[in-house]
Parts: structure tokens; C-alpha cells; sequence
């Protein structure tokens, strides 16, 4: 499985589920959780990392 190879990817997973998680549990709100899941979604896709490295980036 090639998402347990990146830390990145795997942070990234964990956080989106745990928000989801807070979000269905009544801990944050609508506006919190998309405040939230915008800020995960522009770190990813605009964090490429060293792409030289195995584990950089993306």
C-alpha cells in the first residue's frame, strides 16, 4: 500500500477522518469543518516536498 509509505498521506488521513469524526460528534461546526478541510486540502496538493526524496512531499 503505497500510503503507509508517506507520512504525509498518512497525516493527512488521519486528520480528514478525525475531522469528519468531530464533526458528527457535535464538536465543531459546519463553518469550523470546512475551514478545516480546506486548509488539509491546500497544504497537500500545494506542499510538493523534495521530490528527489523518497518520502517528500507527495
Amino acid at each position: 500500500m503505497e500510503i503507509i509509505k508517506s507520512a504525509s498521506k498518512v497525516v493527512f488521513v488521519l486528520m480528514a477522518l478525525a475531522t469528519i469524526g468531530a464533526l458528527f460528534l457535535g464538536k465543531i461546526s459546519g463553518d469550523q469543518f470546512l475551514l478545516l478541510a480546506g486548509m488539509a486540502f491546500s497544504f497537500y496538493f500545494s506542499n510538493k516536498g523534495d521530490t528527489t526524496q523518497p518520502f517528500a512531499g507527495k
